[in-house]
């Protein structure tokens, strides 16, 4: 990713999550700086407040029967 304002690559300074009862929209942070110009990008990434039954029903400890997902 290039920076705005001089076209520098931006360097990756971490991601870091969000905690749910301060962010309610997003559930992670990228912080991005520019070796040229000195800028400091943050991109947020939104919050997936659908469950997907397939990847996280275990991580929940509900199965689809429980929940009147399958008859």
């Amino acid at each position: 990713m290039n920076c705005w304002h001089c076209n520098a690559e931006l360097i990756w300074g971490g991601d870091h999550d969000l905690e749910s009862s301060d962010w309610e929209d997003y559930d992670m942070v990228t912080n991005l700086s520019c070796p040229k110009c000195e800028a400091f990008v943050e991109v947020y990434n939104k919050r997936n407040t659908e469950i997907d039954w397939n990847k996280n029903a275990l991580d929940y400890g509900i199965s689809q029967e429980k929940s009147g997902e399958i008859e």
